[in-house]
């Protein structure tokens, strides 16, 4: 599926944070605007937004498992700009520019073509 931009987004974490899977983080707060979007923390103290299917929570802890990779590249997008989508999560595509250039958008900026 193709979307293209109809509201540009800025991204407020522009230094993304890649994770492997088996990665140790501590889980924080649930977002509010966002449901089943946890904010993590990993051992270097990097923080960013996690999608909660990624993360195997340790019973009795505030602690979670990386159940596979992830990164929190937002992208910051311009009005017209088109994508191809890879998935959907939690009110967020999964997206690519480029066959190296992958990413998040919300999907309530873009529509599809």
């Amino acid at each position: 599926m193709e979307v293209i931009v109809v509201e540009e987004h800025i991204s407020e974490f522009p230094n993304p944070l890649y994770l492997k899977r088996g990665d140790r983080v501590t889980l924080g707060v649930m977002d509010d605007d966002f449901p089943d979007w946890v904010f993590i923390t990993n051992d270097a103290g990097e923080q960013a937004w996690a999608p909660v299917q990624y993360i195997e929570h340790i019973e009795g802890a505030s602690t979670g498992i990386l159940l596979q990779d992830y990164d929190n590249l937002e992208f910051n997008t311009v009005l017209g700009e088109k994508f191809s989508v890879l998935f959907e999560l939690n009110s967020w595509y999964r997206v690519s520019r480029s066959a190296d250039e992958k990413g998040w958008v919300p999907v309530h900026t873009v529509k599809r073509i």
